[in-house]
């Protein structure tokens, strides 16, 4: 755990608190500090969670599994972010499954420590703003993603997402975090007909791209 105390540290949900004195905080949460090598499954569906993991080192691939088995994946994981915060908190059954992208290492803690830490404990406060702010920011990137879901065609779909994407980068010009095969696990349409409707809308004076880059054009 000592290894690794500087990148617990640099987190936002830990960042507030003095490193001197984190060492004895993740004791009181009754943290662990897991490794996984890459492909190994770290979470199936059908669990009750009751941690909160925060990843280290490494990515984590997050997916929906259905009746039959059948794996679609919703989101990729990356150092620093929080997982299976949701939840934790309600204590819910997860219905995701998770598996390592790389060889990956995260620190599990309980969240309830948090939740039920005394008022007059240093961090009490420190803590619970700094966990309800990333819950709130993950739940509106889930909210942002469900909006671009909800369009009817893979056009709405794109264009749904690129202008949240110029929204955020307060630009016209951005690079977007996804693969083509990324982008289109990510908006559930096929890879396939999202490359031709890309195609299409280059055409039509909408955008301008190559790979992950984009600009987007007011249409004359």
């Amino acid at each position: 755990m000592s290894d690794y105390i500087k990148t617990i540290h640099k987190s936002k949900l830990f960042r507030r608190v003095p490193e001197e004195e984190l060492s004895d905080l993740l004791e009181h949460l009754d943290s662990q500090l897991k490794f996984y090598s890459k492909d190994q499954v770290v979470l199936t569906a059908g669990r009750r969670v009751r941690r909160v993991g925060l990843i280290l080192e490494g990515s984590l691939a997050l997916f929906e599994s259905d009746f039959w088995g059948r794996n679609h994946q919703l989101d990729r994981l990356k150092t620093g972010e929080l997982l299976m915060e949701n939840f934790a908190v309600s204590g819910s059954v997860t219905i995701h499954s998770v598996t390592a992208e790389t060889n990956s290492a995260v620190l599990w803690f309980n969240i309830r420590e948090i939740l039920t830490l005394d008022e007059t404990h240093t961090y009490n406060t420190i803590l619970i703003q700094s966990f309800m702010k990333e819950l709130a920011k993950k739940n509106l990137q889930l909210y942002s993603r469900l909006s671009d879901m909800d369009q009817v065609t893979t056009k709405e779909k794109l264009l749904s997402y690129l202008s949240k994407e110029a929204l955020h980068h307060h630009s016209n010009e951005f690079d977007i975090p996804f693969s083509r095969q990324e982008l289109a696990d990510y908006l559930s349409v096929e890879r396939s007909a999202m490359s031709a409707e890309l195609s299409a809308l280059a055409k039509q004076g909408y955008l301008v791209t190559r790979k992950n880059h984009f600009v987007l054009l007011k249409m004359k």
